[in-house]
């Protein structure tokens, strides 16, 4: 019985080592895949001449942290938007007030 416990946790063992290696491995797969595309996609920016070449990367960055910021305020705004609509309005009770003070003035 204790054999079989140990055999037990043994073979959980290892299919949890498994687990955490081909997961490893996935990852490295996807990064290198990605690595591979991005170097692919590179090539004729990198046969360019030095200057033209650093002056397109700048360029680059600045588009991206350009789409960043742009990404950023619109987040900003949504969560404005949606903070002032949890608000509770009392539209009736305003109205409702603003209706006595009518009356009272007649």
């Amino acid at each position: 019985m204790i054999n079989e416990k140990n055999e037990q946790e043994r073979y959980t063992g290892n299919m949890h080592a498994e687990r955490e290696e081909l997961q490893q491995a996935t990852r490295h797969f996807i990064r290198s895949l990605y690595r591979t595309g991005v170097s692919v996609a590179l090539l004729p920016v990198n046969s360019l001449p030095r200057e033209t070449h650093q002056h397109f990367r700048a360029a680059g960055q600045e588009f991206t942290r350009g789409w960043a910021a742009l990404v950023r305020e619109f987040a900003d705004s949504i969560e404005e938007i949606a903070s002032d609509s949890s608000r509770p309005t009392h539209h009736r009770e305003d109205a409702h007030t603003s209706g006595e003070a009518e009356e009272g003035q007649e």
